[in-house]
């Protein structure tokens, strides 16, 4: 069963027409809590809402791998970097998707300022690339756009808008970037709990619904669950803060295919 699993899905991946960079969120993080990550602020934001970014008060280094559905060719790979600097923070981020014949890649270089006390906005350009062994690759040059502003002390709310320019590859067949649009918000319940949730808009696709709930049973150690449709997900994990570093571990149970393991190592700078 397993084996024709794999095969069904190489061949999905292989429909040149529907050949998409993967522009699900990213980090192991999000990923416990139902893929929710607009309203969210680490390094992975310079991938999920750049702007939150600039809540950072030290350099960031994140990587994180998921394995879809237990298949390696499906293997996605991130690592990220944010540097706060005087005036801006920047961002860099490097995506990899899919196997020697079959990949893809998003290469993401940001900046994000902080207006005031609880608005920012952050800009990010892409490169986007698709690899098929035995023909042509593909690649386009896009960019987002991102806002973060916190209402009061326990709310906060993200906005991400991806491929505004609506580019197209370089090679017609490949058809367009994809476009669209997050919107976020995450709550503070108290010390201990917090609830976070996302709107995921495509033209192409129904309204994508993710949320989360993270509870702290210690000041380094974190439980959260969370949930997504369209398709449907359950989700659950835990982060371990360890010294200088967050080790997060998380699980996505997809209603059909099955299960996908997602890890996240983030170092904090001084």
């Amino acid at each position: 069963m397993k084996s024709i699993l794999k095969i069904v899905l190489l061949i999905i991946a292989f429909q040149k027409v529907d050949a998409q960079i993967v522009h699900d969120p990213i980090g192991a993080r999000a990923w416990s809590l139902g893929g929710s990550s607009t309203a969210e602020s680490n390094v992975f934001s310079v991938n999920n809402n750049m702007a939150s970014s600039a809540e950072l008060k030290n350099y960031q280094l994140g990587i994180y791998n998921q394995t879809r559905f237990g298949v390696k060719e499906l293997n996605l790979i991130n690592s990220s970097f944010v540097l706060p600097t005087k005036f801006i923070h920047l961002g860099l981020s490097i995506n990899h998707y899919g196997y020697e014949k079959y990949n893809q890649q998003n290469f993401s270089l940001g900046i994000a300022k902080k207006l005031n006390n609880n608005f920012n906005l952050g800009v990010t350009l892409n490169y986007l690339t698709i690899n098929i062994a035995e023909q042509e690759n593909t690649s386009a040059l896009t960019g987002s756009l991102s806002a973060f502003y916190k209402i009061n002390k326990n709310i906060q709310l993200g906005v991400l808008l991806f491929n505004p320019t609506l580019s197209n590859y370089s090679i017609n067949g490949y058809g367009k970037v994809k476009t669209f649009g997050r919107i976020g918000v995450k709550y503070q319940v108290n010390k201990s709990v917090y609830l976070i949730g996302d709107l995921d808009k495509t033209f192409e696709q129904e309204t994508i619904l993710r949320g989360g709930i993270n509870y702290a049973l210690h000041p380094n150690f974190d439980l959260s669950l969370g949930y997504a449709n369209n398709p449907n997900y359950l989700t659950f994990g835990f982060n371990a803060k360890i010294k200088q570093m967050d080790l997060t571990f998380a699980a996505s149970m997809h209603e059909i295919l099955g299960f996908t393991p997602h890890i996240g190592l983030i170092f904090y700078g001084k």
